[in-house]
């Protein structure tokens, strides 16, 4: 045998090194191409998901759940249609979602689709090719919930219901997934497939304020490429998901009911409470004397309550009202006035609303240990009986009525006057400081014949510090001892201020003296407000401006 000359073997080696290599390196180059074209159909499958969902939340189409006896989802294309290939629907009936369609359907032209009656005034869900979910309640458009998610994650929808009778109600829940992301219902998870744990977090009971109900944790129920590995009766559950799912939590409603009277307690409504108090210095209450029966006559019938966000007006005897068992809330006012007429005393007659008494709430009582008091403003009921929205009086405010009182001299009457001068005429006010603080204010008539009409809380000292002179202008033909003059305005004097309450009338806190041609102010005493209070500001008209050529005086 003849060995090999070194260039054919030379060639021969070439030829076997370039059919490992040639191939090898259109493997390799190739990787990245098909690589990219994975990438390209994700980035276009996400866009695809986008779209749609911009498409639908801009009304094209616009998709509406019409939740009737005979329920239907119509879409309504507005402009040019974006086909919507639907991959299922679903409708909750009470316990698990029930898919209504065998094969998927394409909607490219304005649809109405019809449901089964069964899933009247029911939730639904819609699924569509592009994995994107759409949830809408009875009688809505498409405004809530969507699901997508970065690409190659699959979306897992959570939600929660309470069972009350025939109708659910959407609620939101804290769910743990993995024991450590928490988020509410609904809640949207992207995951890759595989087995997760979630539970909920909340008690097995729950209230829902708003409608007044308490309900129980029933179970778990489960839609789409995926199972529950463990009881759905367990508050915690593990599943394994392949595609995307929906994850349900089903709460029942407790509809054993009760009558439960709600009824204010110590706060006079409609009735008349009586006091005693004594007839001191002033009627201040502080000094000596004898006692002055008091009779108080409540306006007030009706006092709001709030009980589950639905506002009564409860009388003195308390409405009664069919409560479900468990929580319930419960909000009486926390302060609130109760307004009086007032007699006694000097006032043989009422006094309109001559105090006012601000009572404060001091909590709920009930008539059986059955009705647990669980705050303030919450109770837990699980028997008939009566619960009570205890108050106690905080403050009470009296009626202080200031009038004017103008008059002429005798041997002078107004023989024609364009304006009123008698009696009651606004403008004349008095200054007064209020002890204790640095607030000065003014009392008098706003209006003419219209005495103002004021509230002061019960204790309050004023004190008067000054009275503004009245120049009234208008056109007065004045008699004095019988003679004529015209004028065109009136200047008043002040002569003094009396005061009257429940244990004085008529007493001068504050008059003018002359002395030697000079006015003296003599403040005689400080306003007590211990009872309702009526202060009588007296002027006499003393001068008047005479007209000239140019209109002046």
């Amino acid at each position: 045998m003849k060995a090999l000359s070194s260039p054919v073997f030379l060639i021969l080696m070439l030829l076997i090194l370039l059919s490992i290599l040639i191939p090898a390196l259109l493997i390799l180059n190739s990787t990245p191409i098909y690589s990219s074209q994975g990438k390209i159909a994700s980035t276009l499958y996400t866009q695809l998901q986008q779209q749609q969902q911009q498409q639908v939340f801009r009304g094209n189409p616009n998709i509406y759940y019409n939740s009737t006896k005979y329920p239907s989802i119509q879409f309504i294309f507005s402009s040019v249609p974006i086909p919507i290939n639907i991959t299922q629907i679903y409708y909750f009936n009470g316990n698990t979602w029930v898919p209504v369609l065998k094969n998927s359907i394409i909607v490219s032209s304005t649809t109405k689709l019809p449901l089964p009656p069964s899933a009247f005034n029911q939730p639904i869900l819609i699924v569509t090719s592009e994995a994107n979910f759409y949830f809408l309640n009875p009688n809505t458009s498409i405004t809530t919930v969507t699901i997508s998610g970065p690409s190659g994650k699959i979306p897992v929808y959570v939600t929660a219901f309470v069972l009350n009778g025939s109708k659910v109600i959407p609620i939101s829940v804290q769910v743990a997934l993995q024991g450590n992301i928490i988020n509410n219902t609904p809640v949207i998870f992207y995951l890759n497939p595989g087995s997760y744990s979630i539970a909920d977090k909340n008690s097995s009971t729950i209230f829902l304020p708003g409608y007044g109900l308490t309900a129980t944790f029933q179970n778990w129920t489960i839609v789409g490429y995926g199972n529950l590995n463990s009881p759905s009766n367990s508050q915690g559950v593990t599943f394994t998901v392949s595609g995307p799912l929906v994850l349900t939590i089903i709460y029942k409603a407790v509809l054993q009911k009760f009558q439960v009277i709600i009824k204010p307690a110590n706060i006079p409504l409609g009735t008349n409470i009586y006091q005693s108090i004594s007839n001191g210095n002033n009627g201040n209450g502080k000094g000596k004397g004898s006692a002055i029966e008091i009779t108080l006559t409540s306006l007030n019938s009706t006092i709001p309550v709030i009980v589950d966000n639905k506002l009564y007006q409860v009388p003195s005897n308390g409405i009664t009202l069919t409560l479900t068992y468990g929580y319930h809330i419960i909000q009486f006012p926390s302060y609130y006035n109760i307004t009086f007429n007032y007699t006694g005393g000097y006032f043989s007659k009422p006094v309109l609303g001559g105090e006012i008494i601000c009572y404060k709430f001091t909590g709920l009582a009930s008539s059986t240990s059955k009705i647990s008091i669980v705050s303030s403003n919450e109770v837990f009921v699980n028997s008939s009986g009566t619960i009570y929205g205890n108050y106690q009086p905080y403050q009470s405010y009296y009626l202080v009525i200031i009038k004017n009182y103008f008059y002429f001299p005798s041997e002078v009457w107004a023989v024609k006057n364009s304006t009123p001068v008698n009696i009651s005429i606004a403008g004349q006010l008095l200054q007064v400081n209020i002890l204790g603080t640095n607030i000065v204010i003014t009392l008098g008539n706003i209006k003419n014949y219209v005495p103002q009409k004021i509230y002061f809380k019960q204790g309050t000292e004023l004190n008067i510090t000054n009275d503004y002179l009245l120049d009234l202008n208008g056109i007065f033909n004045i008699s004095i001892n019988g003679k004529v003059y015209n004028y065109t305005s009136l200047l008043s004097s002040p002569i003094n201020v009396t005061l009257s309450n429940v244990s004085i009338v008529n007493y001068t806190v504050y008059y003018i003296k002359y002395n030697n041609f000079q006015i003296q102010r003599i403040f005689h005493t400080i306003i007590y407000i211990n009872s309702p209070t009526i202060i009588i500001n007296y002027q006499e008209w003393e001068y008047g401006g005479e007209p000239i050529n140019n209109g002046g005086i």
